[in-house]
């Protein structure tokens, strides 16, 4: 009897085998898809990417100037007359005092001279009038009260005139003193071309002039804007330093330090003239020579990012980063331009690396690594 079941299990357990296998089979390929399908949902996106490294930035921002001097001072006389003598020559550098020439001084010596013989004689009035008053005084109930008011009179009137012959002594010594011209101010003296004997006088032209050579002043202008970025600084234009391009393309070695701008802006270009003083040792600054004014600054803790990676949008300023394993668009702020690049705020994080491939926007957000350096990208 048991013989009888024996094919027919032994069919079944074949059949039974092959279902558990099957099975087995299925449930595998599943696991298979899903794992692939996972494996897709967290593919990582790669691109060309450069870390950013904040730094010191240097910029360097050039406008055309001219140079003036400071102080210029136009010789004249105060008084007329004839040149005696003649001190300098074109070229000569004076100090403030220095005699630069005398006039003819034979007239004035003379009035200042009679002017004197005045106050001698003046002084000698007074003195006599003086002590005829003093007696009458002395003299009490003797002296009648008309005769003690006329000596006070005479004494009063004398004093007057020795005051007014003293004003004119010293008017007429002014008068000397203007026969001998001498430099108002330390500087260079321009074309002499005087002689001895030549008449000048107040109403003709200057008879040369003396230039202030050190310190000597550069104007150059500075747009509208940029002089509203200087007013926000605690003190404007005291983080730069200027240096001026010769018209021969060398560096001026001295720096110069800004004084004053101007009190208006230029209404046609929108500008305002800034002025600025340079020590002129060896007289290297020529007065009315153009020349191009360096103005360099350093803007601290920066990062230098070409434009082209830059998105200028209306509601702001983007680039494309990687942070933290994901691609992000992060809001910048542009401080300055530098050639082909912005000078960014530092607002970054350590290891962000800006996007240097195209970026679609759908993808933001998805994990991304870098797959070049620097050197490579």
């Amino acid at each position: 009897m048991p013989q009888k079941f024996d094919l027919p299990l032994k069919i079944l357990c074949l059949a039974l085998a092959f279902g558990l296998g099957f099975l087995s089979f299925k449930v595998f390929d599943l696991r298979k898809d899903k794992t692939l399908n996972d494996v897709q949902n967290t593919h990582v996106m790669q691109y060309h990417g450069q870390l950013l490294t904040p730094q010191d930035v240097t910029l360097t921002t050039p406008y055309i100037g001219y140079i003036t001097p400071i102080h210029e001072a136009l010789i004249q006389p105060y008084i007329s007359g004839f040149i005696e003598k003649i001190y300098v020559k074109g070229g000569d550098f004076v100090q403030k005092g220095d005699v630069l020439l005398v006039l003819k001084q034979d007239e004035y010596i003379a009035a200042l001279n009679a002017a004197y013989a005045n106050i001698l004689k003046a002084d000698a009035v007074l003195t006599n009038a003086s002590n005829y008053y003093n007696r009458l005084k002395k003299a009490g109930k003797s002296i009648s009260a008309a005769e003690l008011e006329a000596a006070e009179a005479s004494y009063l009137s004398a004093l007057a005139t020795l005051e007014q012959a003293k004003a004119n002594y010293n008017a007429a010594k002014v008068n000397y003193d203007y026969t001998i011209i001498t430099a108002p101010i330390n500087g260079v003296v321009g074309n002499v071309s005087l002689t001895k004997g030549n008449y000048v006088s107040p109403s003709g032209p200057a008879l040369f002039s003396i230039m202030q050579y050190s310190p000597i002043r550069v104007v150059f202008s500075i747009s509208d804007k940029e002089y509203l970025a200087e007013l926000q600084k605690e003190k404007p234009f005291s983080d730069e330093t200027l240096f001026l391009e010769l018209p021969n393309g060398k560096i001026f070695k001295n720096t110069g330090v800004v004084r004053y701008t101007d009190n208006s802006i230029d209404t046609p270009t929108s500008s305002l003239k800034v002025y600025a003083d340079f020590k002129n040792i060896g007289k290297i600054l020529t007065p009315n020579t153009y020349v191009t004014v360096l103005s360099q600054s350093v803007i601290k803790n920066a990062v230098e990012v070409k434009k082209n990676l830059v998105l200028l949008q209306n509601y702001g300023n983007f680039i494309y980063l990687i942070r933290a394993g994901r691609l992000i668009k992060e809001k910048v702020e542009i401080l300055a331009t530098l050639g082909e690049s912005f000078i960014l705020k530092n607002t970054f994080q350590k290891d962000d690396a800006v996007v240097l491939s195209p970026v679609e926007p759908q993808n933001i957000g998805q994990p991304a690594q870098i797959i070049s350096s620097k050197k490579e990208a």
